[in-house]
């Protein structure tokens, strides 16, 4: 989330700099965004990595873009087109915090389209339709959104008031946000927690109360979500790896194939009606329940969970 947060003001900060008559300094990004003179710096280096030529004139003391760098429409073709439509439908239809600005953008996207390809896109989007899975309304928690991406942005801590759903209690925590992340349907911060010194995830509709601090974190070298969840079967975090070997049988046995359920799976069929499925997982009580659910026609683990 932080990262789609930079590209897209990396790209409002071209558009801003090609308006002719507007004069723009550092501080004049930063109260624009709502970020730190420090982020705007850390943006403009990943332009110049990009090969976008923003510059520092010293004379009118102002940063200023090349004149003849410009945005050019992307040449989308039929099968793109579809493409970048219907991943626009499916998170309309779900948990998603920027579905106004979804909507902003797929209006230009459409509007940029040839007329030949504008009714037959109506006519193709109509034709499918996507059915969500149970989600978290995030209407009411807009604001947290807000404020968690400012806080990411700038790496500044927070204070919390989280309730913990195990405990049944509400506890207060200082956090350092590293990642904002969903799974199925639901929103969750990966962050550091001064409270129990390690990194933990944290429902965002259970975080009663948010304050953004001035004081800020250092995102770890080489931080990676994906790395960070890669032994998570949802986005349960254990200490220690296990190996789960499960027998299925029936009609699981039919449908556990169907689907990927984690890069560290294999299946091995022993015949015409039953297979073993093994995975390694630190998620012990989220594989349990996923397992139980499939009742008698799961059975015979090797890894007691």
């Amino acid at each position: 989330m932080a990262e789609n947060n930079r590209i897209f003001r990396i790209i409002k900060t071209i558009m801003l700099l090609n308006e002719p008559y507007k004069h723009w300094k550092a501080k004049d990004f930063a109260n624009y965004f709502d970020i730190s003179e420090r982020t705007f710096h850390r943006d403009k280096k990943i332009m110049e990595e990009l090969g976008v030529p923003i510059y520092y004139d010293n004379n009118l003391k102002e940063y200023k873009i090349l004149d003849n760098f410009r945005f050019k429409a992307p040449n989308l073709d039929q099968k793109e087109t579809e493409a970048v439509l219907l991943a626009a439908k499916e998170y309309q239809n779900r948990s998603f915090p920027m579905k106004k600005e979804l909507e902003s953008g797929l209006a230009k996207v459409y509007n940029s389209l040839p007329e030949f390809l504008k009714n037959s896109m109506v006519s193709y989007i109509k034709n499918y339709e996507i059915i969500s899975d149970p989600f978290v309304d995030l209407e009411e928690h807009q604001q947290k959104f807000e404020q968690l991406k400012k806080a990411i942005n700038n790496e500044n801590r927070i204070l919390v008031n989280y309730y913990s759903m195990s405990s049944d209690q509400t506890t207060e925590r200082k956090l350092d946000p590293y990642n904002l992340f969903f799974n199925n349907g639901a929103p969750y911060l990966y962050a550091f927690c001064h409270l129990r010194n390690e990194n933990r995830i944290f429902r965002i509709d259970r975080i009663k109360d948010i304050k953004v601090t001035a004081e800020d974190f250092v995102l770890p070298d080489g931080f990676s979500l994906a790395e960070e969840l890669d032994n998570a079967w949802g986005v349960e975090q254990g200490k220690e790896e296990l190996e789960v070997e499960v027998k299925f049988s029936g009609r699981a046995a039919r449908f556990v194939p169907e689907y990927h359920w984690s890069d560290k799976q294999e299946i091995e069929e022993i015949k015409g009606n039953e297979i073993i499925f093994k995975v390694k997982t630190s998620s012990r009580e989220e594989i349990k329940q996923w397992i139980l659910g499939y009742g008698a026609e799961a059975g015979c683990c090797s890894q007691r969970i």
